[in-house]
């Protein structure tokens, strides 16, 4: 199996654009550097070759080396010959701790007060990284779904892609589009007790930007959480896109447990 179909999704695969404004190696830089700002190519990862990007991304090996120069003249990656590239960034987010019941509760509300419509559901393997990320079994197959959130006067304000193991029932489109995928869950034997989320900027997709009225390389939150349940396992893991106008990320924090 290539490298790229390990490390990428197919919707990030799928998503360069020949017929929009933004050029085809800007498409693919912001790509790559998104996932290693974020960590997702953590330091040390070794990246696909030239060959390969231009194999799963369907662009030319000029392209592909035009990209990954880019990124070592930034400093995010080291390229070395008969070794291959490597990420040299560090990246450093700090965490925030936060209750887990009043985030449950808020999306529960905010899933009574929009609306979901399910783009895309199937089950599959996931690529290699998702493997790794949810600790599961090689060869078992995910949920994968895509899915656009939407206010009441259907105005799109969120592109959502994730990966849901260990679900035997109750995940369809209807269900999806009519509950919160953790009482699904919860169902499923899997009651959500720990996330793990990280924030970050980036620019839209092609395809991201079709589906919330923006154009291709605008700015979007990116919001990236991991679902852990009471036995500890990484039961899904969800990639969110928002439209930076339609959407405001607040966290409300307390001193009660500051020790000085």
């Amino acid at each position: 199996m290539e490298k790229t179909s390990q490390l990428f999704t197919p919707m990030e695969l799928g998503s360069l654009r020949t017929d929009g404004p933004i050029p085809l190696y800007h498409q693919l830089y912001q790509l790559l550097k998104r996932h290693i700002l974020s960590g997702s190519l953590a330091q040390g990862a070794k990246l696909p070759t030239e060959a390969e990007l231009s194999s799963g991304f369907g662009v030319s090996r000029v392209t592909a080396k035009r990209v990954m120069d880019m990124l070592a003249a930034d400093g995010l990656i080291k390229r070395q010959r008969g070794k291959g590239s490597h990420v040299v960034f560090e990246s450093s987010a700090s965490e925030v701790e936060a209750p887990l019941v009043g985030m449950l509760e808020r999306l529960a509300s905010m899933s009574r007060t929009t609306k979901v419509r399910v783009l895309h559901i199937e089950k599959r393997l996931p690529p290699r990284n998702l493997v790794d990320d949810l600790r599961m079994p090689e060869g078992e197959p995910v949920h994968y779904v895509t899915r656009v959130r939407s206010s009441e006067d259907a105005v799109p304000f969120a592109y959502y892609e994730s990966w849901t193991r260990g679900i035997a029932r109750g995940f369809t489109a209807r269900n999806i589009e009519r509950r919160t995928r953790f009482d699904i869950m919860a169902e499923n034997g899997h009651a959500i007790t720990r996330i793990e989320q990280y924030l970050s900027a980036s620019a839209a997709t092609p395809l991201v930007a079709e589906q919330l009225q923006l154009v291709p390389g605008d700015p979007v939150l990116t919001l990236v959480r991991h679902s852990f349940d009471d036995s500890g396992d990484a039961v899904d893991l969800l990639n969110c896109q928002y439209h930076p106008e339609r959407f405001h990320y607040r966290m409300n924090l307390s001193m009660d447990d500051y020790a000085g």
